[in-house]
């Protein structure tokens, strides 16, 4: 009774699982990213993988869904360097609702482009943020809500 329990429980978190993930999903790294942000590339170039050809996200990577719960339209940008500015491009600037770094590194999402730090902006660790139409806590500035409001990112490592 307990293992067909257990089965069927499993069951139904890979049938979640494999609800809430993109068919198709952009996968771009972060030096091509900035040529279509500047107008140089167009995005329709980059070819869409399949899910099940998407590698382990490692270090460095910042996944970004256009709606909450990671769906909708999504982009995994990779292999920005530490501390390193990304103006999302036309297809994710003021769209995103669903954010999720990598493990290890802390990221910081602005609302103005050019990671621009006068401006609102939050900071998050993995797994990120699946609705950001949800208040984010800002400090003293009590709760803020940033989507569809993102324009531009950094990211770091964080060990601890």
């Amino acid at each position: 009774m307990k293992f067909s329990l257990f089965i069927t429980l499993c069951a139904a978190a890979a049938a979640f699982a494999a609800s809430v993930t993109p068919e198709r999903v952009k996968s771009v790294d972060a030096a091509t990213y900035k040529l279509i942000a500047n107008g140089t590339l167009s995005l329709a170039d980059i070819p869409s993988v399949g899910r099940r050809d998407l590698q382990k996200r490692d270090a460095g990577n910042v996944y970004l869904c256009t709606d909450a719960n990671w769906q909708g339209y999504c982009v995994y940008i990779t292999d920005a360097g530490p501390d390193e500015c990304v103006d999302l491009a036309g297809d994710l600037d003021d769209l995103v609702s669903s954010v999720g770094p990598d493990p290890n590194q802390i990221c910081t999402f602005y609302i103005a482009h050019n990671c621009d730090f006068l401006n609102d902006q939050f900071s998050v660790r993995s797994p990120g943020y699946s609705d950001l139409s949800r208040g984010i806590s800002v400090g003293e500035g009590g709760e803020h809500f940033f989507n569809d409001q993102i324009s531009s990112y950094k990211c770091h490592y964080d060990f601890f």
